[in-house]
């Protein structure tokens, strides 16, 4: 049986509550908005502005509850620290697949 590929993931935490962002996963074929998952809530979509002007970065301490739920769901995690280059172009690269340019 073939092991899931690793998702990348950064954990953020907004008014007390961590959440966890996929960089490379559109929430919509928009591009605007990434992946999340929140304990309450589960799948929904972030804005970028919301990221990066209104979340910190979690503490492993802080998101070691949420990792292991997402994981329980099947999830193999790969956890950044912050949204590189290669998380954006892997982004981009997926929005215009899901549009149909790809």
């Amino acid at each position: 049986m073939a092991q899931e590929p690793e998702t990348p993931v950064l954990f953020r935490v907004f008014k007390g509550e961590v959440t966890a962002v996929f960089p490379c996963e559109p929430a919509t074929t928009t591009g605007d908005t990434m992946t999340c998952y929140a304990h309450i809530g589960q799948h929904s979509g972030c804005s970028f502005g919301w990221y990066n002007e209104r979340t910190r970065a979690a503490k492993p301490d802080e998101y070691a509850s949420l990792a292991r739920e997402l994981e329980s769901l099947g999830y193999r995690l790969k956890i950044y620290s912050r949204i590189t280059r290669g998380h954006r172009a892997a982004f981009n690269a997926e929005v215009q697949r899901l549009r149909g340019r790809a």
